[in-house]
């Protein structure tokens, strides 16, 4: 049985290709750099050092054993009472009828902005917060005859505050009001149990 012609050529072309052809690569073995296997080392060394020098069945409520007194703030530290924030006042208890703006409701609300009431007599500013007003009440030539309720729950800190940020807010240029005002104020004014009839009646501070 004689070859098939031009097979042995066929053969030689073939391994002539795979000649050609380079080995897959074997995948060698690459040691990690000398210097990252002493810089694991040394963590590990580390983290087994900070484990054994940490204090272990202490109170764990805080975590890094701070204590009460260290997570309490400064101020509250040295005994003093936390500052009233007036203008969150303001929003919460105030924004509603007077608006964020001081500008109020036309016909209904009274502004505060450039009010007469709200820059005058501290007092009288005081009086208005503490009892409450009603029937008419002339502010920047507009007579209102709404109701103003007394805010006299809230404490002498609070109405200080908040009375504090309405005389130094969109453009009012008054000066602040003191807590020792508004105590006084509240002791003076204490027999009064209805709010005041209008403007009139609260200027003379009866």
């Amino acid at each position: 049985m004689s070859a098939s012609p031009g097979g042995d050529g066929e053969m030689k072309a073939s391994d002539a290709q795979r000649g050609r052809e380079h080995a897959d690569p074997d995948e060698g073995v690459r040691p990690l750099p000398w210097f990252l296997v002493m810089f694991l080392g040394a963590m590990a060394m580390w983290g087994a050092f900070y484990i054994y020098i940490t204090p272990s069945g202490e109170e764990s409520a805080y975590g890094d054993q701070r204590t009460v007194a260290t997570l309490r703030p400064p101020e509250a530290m040295a005994g003093a009472a936390a500052k009233v924030d007036g203008k969150q006042l303001f929003g919460s208890k105030c924004a509603a009828c007077h608006q964020a703006t001081g500008l109020g409701v036309p016909g209904v609300f009274p502004p505060l902005a450039g009010s007469e009431w709200v820059v005058g007599d501290e007092k009288v500013l005081t009086h208005i917060l503490l009892r409450g007003v009603n029937e008419e009440l002339v502010v920047k030539g507009t007579a209102y005859r709404g109701a103003m309720p007394a805010w006299k729950a809230m404490s002498d800190d609070e109405l200080a505050a908040v009375m504090s940020y309405i005389r130094g807010e969109w453009g009012n240029q008054a000066a602040p009001i003191k807590a020792d005002t508004v105590k006084a104020q509240r002791e003076a004014t204490k027999a009064r149990t209805e709010p005041y009839n209008g403007g009139q009646e609260l200027k003379s501070g009866t």
